[in-house]
């Protein structure tokens, strides 16, 4: 009896071996919104610390600029900025 010849893999296109476009998109957007919310953050703990001032840009009443640092702001900012930094990838949990 002959015997059947071993099943053999067919040869990998090499054009499917990239990312899907979509994973390619929301990698892309993923990295972009992380580096907002990092830059962000950045800017606000240097506002609530008092290390940058800035003037209101847009104000719709009576806006006046923050002439101290701000607790709050500076919260903010240490939130956004481990937001920013978790959407990127750089901080991962360990499993």
């Amino acid at each position: 009896m002959p015997q059947p010849k071993p099943a053999t893999r067919p040869a990998r296109d090499p054009a499917r071996t990239s990312p899907a476009p979509s994973v390619r998109w929301r990698k892309a957007v993923r990295i972009v919104l992380g580096v907002v919310l990092t830059l962000l953050g950045l800017l606000w703990i240097l506002q609530g610390a008092d290390v940058v001032r800035i003037r209101p840009i847009l104000c719709v009443a009576d806006c006046q600029p923050i002439t101290d640092g701000s607790l709050g702001w500076l919260a903010v900012g240490v939130v956004t900025l481990a937001l920013g930094l978790r959407v990127v990838g750089v901080l991962r949990r360990r499993r």
